[in-house]
């Protein structure tokens, strides 16, 4: 007897197993040569029911703690094992195996893959305790509280999705895409941990689906069938929130252009990009992508919206959604795959980058922005600066004041320098012009005292003559003033005829006589 491959040498999936062993077979050897493991664990009750697959909620006898189970249902909705479908099996197997190996603290562990007593295959995990997104959404849109006081915001949901992109971020490094993101398939604990779930439809990228639980029939290119998503809605084939399998796989609401259109070739992280943007959409507007609330359509309907062309606008339906996660949201579901953001790392930085009120590169970008974004960031170290900056212009000010108020003093003391000396300019030539006046003034007092004393002394002169010894004393007295009044009135006599005429006869008569004449004129 052949042995089988090991496992070890292929951890990544079942699907590595080499051509021509049935991976499913492999698997069920195994777990039959573990033997039956659920007597274990004691069942308290059904979580959620899917077309293929039952979650029940088990007490865990060896740990002493509480579980999830989740077990494959066969074609008559029963945990029997050999009703079970292979492909269906298959998948089954495939979600415990690719779920278990993604260790990281947005996914929800796997603790154990086993078979129960009558050989019906389960896996383990963590029970995660409280509410997914779409009850969420619901909550935001109804105004953020319930019965218990647990409030959420807008930002309070924002962070979740960007746990979300960091868990997806690290699947996809992984080579896993999930292929059903939607809010119903993300879990928030009551103590905030964040997980992505139900990754039946996982696909590892570069490597075969052997369980392609895609249907086709020849009379449609489309068969639904419910798959082993939990059941939070309605089990009507045509609602929106059941997971398709035929020739696309997922949700139609949430589902990239490319994977609505089955081109499987074209699928990777950028499809998983676009299924967070759809649930980005749904959160902003209140409404799934391309489904009108309280409108009932069918799946048909939505996938050929989905496939025709974008959802209609946030702006269109909420005018109060900011322009940073508009601009995230449509970046993120854009109709190309290269269009979109390169990954789920760039997705959650832009989403970072708004909750921290930093720039979001899918929106306008400049200095001003940055500036602002900054302030929005540093309020308390901003209003610091901001009040330095005020001291310093505040100072410069004072100072520019000081500086113009000195220009403008000393311009004004300069006017008025000008001003005086003007004045005194002025003052000077007005002086000068009265002294000037004065002048002529007294000269003219003088001069006509001193014709009259001329005209005085022509008269006194008839009286002195003849000159006899008598009179010698008059004489002289009359002739020192008659020499003063010549000295006086000479170098003005001439403007005057009168004065000239009279000056000549008193210089005729009182030029000093020389001796003889003087000493004949006394004998």
């Amino acid at each position: 007897m052949s042995q089988p491959p090991d496992p070890r040498a292929h951890p990544a999936s079942v699907g590595n197993l080499p051509e021509g062993v049935d991976s499913t077979a492999f698997i069920l050897e195994r777990l039959q040569a573990h033997g039956a493991k659920h007597t274990r664990y004691a069942q308290r009750g059904e979580l959620a029911r899917g077309g293929m697959g039952l979650i029940l909620r088990v007490w865990d006898e060896d740990l002493r703690r509480e579980l999830a189970m989740k077990v494959v249902l066969g074609a008559a909705g029963q945990a029997a094992g050999d009703e079970i479908p292979p492909k269906v099996l298959g998948r089954f197997l495939e979600e415990a195996q690719v779920t278990g190996q993604l260790d990281h603290p947005g996914i929800v562990p796997v603790h154990e893959l086993g078979l129960d007593q009558r050989g019906g295959v389960f896996f383990t995990m963590r029970l995660v305790k409280g509410r997914d997104l779409k009850e969420v959404f619901e909550l935001v849109q109804s105004g953020g509280s319930n019965a218990s006081g647990d409030e959420w915001t807008l930002t309070r949901v924002l962070w979740v999705l960007l746990k979300v992109c960091e868990a997806m971020a690290y699947a996809h490094s992984k080579g896993v895409i999930h292929r059903d993101l939607k809010p119903a398939n993300v879990m928030v604990g009551r103590f905030g941990e964040v997980y992505v779930m139900d990754w039946g439809l996982a696909r590892v990228l570069g490597q075969p689906d052997r369980h392609d639980l895609r249907l086709r029939n020849e009379g449609t290119s489309l068969s639904f069938v419910e798959s082993e998503r939990r059941a939070d809605a309605s089990h009507s084939a045509d609602s929106v929130l059941f997971t398709m399998d035929g020739d696309v796989v997922g949700t139609p609401a949430y589902m990239a252009p490319e994977q609505a259109r089955g081109q499987i070739d074209r699928l990777g992280p950028r499809s998983d990009v676009y299924s967070l943007g759809a649930m980005l959409y749904h959160l902003l507007t209140g409404e799934m992508p391309f489904v009108t609330p309280g409108v009932k359509v069918s799946q048909h309907m939505v996938l050929r919206w989905a496939l025709e062309g974008p959802p209609r606008p946030v702006g269109s339906l909420r005018q109060d959604v900011p322009d940073e996660l508009v601009a995230i949201c449509e970046k993120a579901m854009a109709r190309e795959p290269e269009q979109r953001y390169a990954d789920m790392g760039a997705l959650g930085e832009d989403l970072r980058a708004y909750l921290e009120n930093r720039v979001v590169k899918a929106h306008k970008r400049g200095a001003w922005v940055e500036l602002r974004k900054w302030v929005q960031r540093n309020r308390a170290l901003a209003a610091a600066w901001s009040a330095a900056v005020f001291v310093a212009l505040l100072g410069l000010s004072a100072t520019a004041w000081v500086q113009v108020r000195g220009r403008r003093v000393a311009e004004e003391a300069r006017a008025q320098a000008q001003s005086s000396e003007r004045v005194a300019q002025d003052n000077l030539a007005e002086a000068q012009r009265q002294e000037a006046i004065a002048r002529r003034e007294r000269s003219n007092v003088l001069r006509l005292s001193a014709s009259q004393e001329l005209e005085d002394l022509t008269r006194a002169a008839d009286g002195l003559w003849p000159a006899v010894p008598a009179r010698v004393a008059d004489m002289q007295a009359w002739l020192a003033r008659a020499e003063r009044l010549i000295a006086g009135l000479e170098p003005g006599a001439d403007g005057d005829p009168g004065h000239r005429r009279l000056l000549e006869e008193l210089r005729a008569r009182a030029l000093p006589l020389d001796p003889a004449a003087h000493a004949a004129a006394v004998a």
